[in-house]
């Protein structure tokens, strides 16, 4: 609105006279150009405001500069102006805002009525007038709120019944967005719940997968210690403890330890255990320098086989078949062998098949059927 206190407008309003004339006249009230004073006041009201009617009255003007004698190159005039203003619009102030709604009261009503006073100092100089006015009231202009096209948002009258349909539904749409996020809130803090316990499962996993390697690792560091160690009841007891166990993994590292610590005994056993767990033993053969003649029985005699029926535990006696497709004479038939010690031999009906177990964990040895030259024979323990 309008800014109390501050209202001083210098306007110049021109008698007609011509510059550079002689000295001015004395100032007298009835030449003061009224109508432009009035003009002027009209327009320092705002818009929100029509002016009814407006007087005009000369009052004394006050001496320039504090001093009592007047100047002798101007005279001073002054008049009271008296504004009946009638307020255009009804207004309103903002109560409260809620997003989009504004809920508003009454300030004022259409047609209030309020006087606004000014005075008109005027100069009568060798342009013609200059007056200077200045609001003694603006406050009256103050304080009236604002009309309804200028508040923002979407105004409600407060104390309305659509004000109170409004208020419940914000209400209502509050403690829906309430129990939403509670909702949120919850199901945020179950997946976060459910997540530390996953984890916290997951570690646990972890912490016992390590753990069951650890005792593993620390199983067979001491499995490898005991069966190369120079206590042979000890070495026997160790393997036959991994034998026993229903760990596949440690049963073949017990196994290969066996194989390589050079103890006929504890050879022994591995190979009686490892030929008791197969029902099929492949027999790999070459021919031998020494006769020229072995490379075309090789050619001619097809893969050899040793098939396992059963193995006695305590003696290492083994029955089965052992022979090849090729030769008739060297074709599958019965076979009973023995394992002594680290040694197998194996006779079949024309054949017999020596071997002894090695340094890279193979038996090796010699195929020989009657009359046919001699073949070098190989079996991978695995």
């Amino acid at each position: 609105m309008v800014r109390p206190g501050a209202w001083g407008i210098a306007v110049t309003l021109m008698a007609g006279l011509a510059p550079g004339l002689a000295p001015v006249p004395s100032a007298r009230a009835a030449d003061l150009p009224i109508d432009r004073i009035r003009a002027e006041v009209s327009r320092l009201v705002p818009p929100l405001w029509t002016v009814e009617e407006m007087t005009a009255d000369p009052v004394p003007a006050p001496a320039p500069d504090g001093k009592g004698a007047a100047k002798t190159v101007e005279s001073r005039s002054a008049v009271r102006i008296a504004a009946k203003l009638r307020l255009a619009k009804p207004t309103y102030a903002v109560e409260s805002r809620d997003g989009a709604v504004t809920f508003i009261h009454p300030v004022a009503e259409a047609g209030l009525e309020k006087t606004l006073t000014a005075t008109a100092l005027a100069t009568l100089g060798p342009n013609g007038w200059s007056a200077r006015i200045e609001l003694r009231n603006p406050e009256v202009l103050e304080g009236i709120g604002q009309p309804l096209e200028e508040l923002p948002g979407r105004p409600v009258l407060a104390g309305s019944a659509e004000a109170n349909r409004l208020r419940d539904q914000i209400a209502r749409d509050a403690e829906a967005r309430g129990a939403e996020e509670d909702a949120r809130r919850r199901r945020e803090e179950d997946l976060l719940a459910r997540q530390a316990a996953a984890t916290k499962a997951e570690e646990e996993r972890a912490a016992a997968e390590r753990h069951q390697e650890e005792v593993r690792a620390a199983r067979i560091a001491d499995l490898r210690t005991r069966i190369l160690g120079a206590d042979r009841p000890a070495r026997i007891a160790a393997y036959e403890a991994a034998l026993g166990g229903n760990d596949p993994s440690l049963r073949q590292i017990a196994l290969e330890a066996a194989l390589q610590s050079r103890d006929p005994v504890l050879g022994n056993l591995a190979l009686k255990d490892w030929i008791a767990r197969r029902k099929a033993v492949p027999v790999q053969l070459y021919a031998t320098k020494e006769d020229p003649h072995s490379e075309t029985v090789l050619n001619n005699l097809g893969p050899l086989t040793l098939e396992i029926d059963s193995v006695n535990p305590v003696n290492g006696a083994l029955a089965g078949r052992l022979g090849a497709p090729g030769y008739s004479i060297a074709k599958p038939s019965a076979a009973v062998g023995a394992l002594a010690q680290t040694t197998l031999t194996v006779n079949a009906y024309g054949c017999a098949l020596s071997l002894r177990l090695t340094e890279q964990q193979t038996l090796d040895g010699l195929f020989r059927c009657q009359t046919l030259p001699a073949l070098i024979a190989r079996v991978t323990v695995d």
